[in-house]
């Protein structure tokens, strides 16, 4: 009985890791984290390197996404993926560095096919001929499930 004991403890506690790992919760917790590395740059850091992060953005972004924040006016509206991905290899482009971390998460709510996050990121975006922009921000991050995979449809940002 020993015997068989121990490797069906191995498989239920195996079995609820996966299911954990896997839940829409977790996921889209993963998928947040990837998106502020994706739009993180390091000062010194090459333009090739800068630019393959585009392929990255593209896999987290749904087909079209709306933005609103109330400090840039130009940034409001809803965006295709192609304008966000040309806006990103702009700034990869001119920027000195970006820095986007992931400082809390107030809450996570799935409903079905959709995902609300609502955290508070750190940001610093710093380009050649401008004060840099930084400090705490409150971002909503939608998510919305498209064959399975979790996408970016909405972000709503506000300074704190």
């Amino acid at each position: 009985m020993k015997r068989i004991g121990l490797p069906l403890v191995i498989v239920a506690l195996l079995g609820a890791f996966l299911f954990w790992w896997f839940s829409p919760v977790q996921v889209v917790k993963r998928r947040t984290g990837t998106l502020l590395q994706t739009l993180t740059m390091e000062s010194g850091s090459g333009k090739a390197s800068r630019q393959a992060g585009v392929y990255s953005l593209n896999a987290l972004l749904a087909p079209e996404v709306e933005l609103e924040t109330p400090t840039l006016s130009q940034a409001n509206g809803s965006f295709e993926r192609s304008e966000l991905e040309s806006a990103y290899s702009w700034l990869a482009e001119q920027a000195k560095q970006c820095r986007f971390e992931l400082t809390g998460i107030r809450s996570i709510q799935v409903d079905g096919d959709t995902a609300v996050v609502d955290c508070e990121i750190t940001a610093l975006v710093e380009l050649p001929m401008s004060k840099p922009v930084d400090g705490r921000h409150r971002a909503s991050l939608h998510w919305s499930r498209e064959e399975n995979v979790w996408r970016l449809s909405k972000a709503v940002w506000s300074a704190q």
